[in-house]
């Protein structure tokens, strides 16, 4: 099994646990605001499914059908969980608003109030450790599900440590509509999440390019590897979740042997698959004639 579907699959075992221990701190406690966090940890285990899904489906190799393999299916599902956030986001605002209308008494903080707030702690601790180790193998492996699901728990935290302060002032200084004031700031934060999830997905999805420094490098890489050949031009680069799709077209002497320009191309691919594993390259050979003097002037 690969390391992010084992990854994937612990985050649905923790947010499940997470879940429990949400849901018991909102009962106790009475507290819209803690409903609201059990709300979004409930879209956690849902995202978290969605993201096994996405790692399990992307895992396959290339068919006749998708030539170009599944990797996209990671962006899908990241485009998704952006959007099971913002339909929690619209829940919690409903909830709030309800509860600011009719208003329900808090527990006291030495008793059920209190006991929520711990449990929820407890929570939060989990979600923070697990947040990081999976923003740790999202990066390391280029998975933009296991990275939109870290970045959705590492909100998750923050909400948490919010909520735990707001309920401590609102039981000291004897105002309990500073909950539901609780759950809305929850909403704004995580309809500001999904849809900073939603549109970094979208991004990959329309094949952006990568960032300035990554085309520099791959330029550098190619002047340097490419002694022999004149110019390279015409690069275009996308990302697709955690496979790279390279290609350029390479001017050599007309004169060269096919032979030749295949030992520069092998040289150029080999620097380029050790800066960036996985990338699929294709590089177009040309003669002097075709030179456009611009790209990456490659000189001996």
């Amino acid at each position: 099994m690969k390391p992010v579907i084992k990854f994937a699959c612990g985050s649905i075992f923790i947010g499940l646990a997470v879940l429990a221990l949400k849901f018991l701190a909102a009962r106790v406690s009475g507290s819209t605001a803690l409903f609201s966090d059990a709300l979004e940890s409930l879209v956690n285990v849902a995202a978290s499914l969605l993201a096994l899904y996405a790692l399990v489906v992307a895992a396959k190799p290339a068919d006749r059908q998708h030539t170009y393999g599944h990797a996209k299916v990671e962006l899908l599902s990241a485009v998704a969980t952006g959007a099971m956030i913002l339909i929690a986001a619209v829940l919690i605002f409903q909830r709030a608003f309800t509860v600011i209308r009719h208003p329900v008494l808090l527990a006291p903080l030495s008793g059920g109030l209190g006991l929520g707030m711990v449990l929820n702690a407890a929570a939060g601790g989990l979600i923070a450790i697990w947040a990081m180790q999976l923003r740790r193998v999202g990066k390391k492996y280029r998975s933009p599900a296991l990275a939109a699901d870290a970045q959705h728990l590492l909100t998750d935290v923050l909400t948490t440590i919010g909520i735990i302060l707001g309920l401590g002032a609102a039981d000291i200084l004897h105002l309990p509509i500073l909950d539901p004031i609780l759950a809305f700031g929850i909403a704004v934060q995580i309809a500001f999440a999904g849809g900073a999830t939603v549109l970094k997905s979208l991004s990959g999805l329309l094949d952006e390019a990568p960032p300035v420094a990554v085309i520099a490098r791959i330029n550098e890489l190619v002047r340097l590897r490419g002694t022999g050949a004149l110019e390279a031009h015409d690069f275009r680069i996308r990302q697709a979740g955690p496979a790279a799709f390279l290609e350029f077209h390479l001017v050599v002497p007309g004169a060269m042997s096919v032979d030749a320009a295949h030992v520069i191309c092998d040289r150029i691919e080999a620097a380029l698959r050790d800066e960036m594993p996985g990338v699929i390259i294709t590089i177009h050979v040309e003669p002097a004639e075709k030179a456009k003097h611009e790209g990456v002037l490659i000189h001996d």
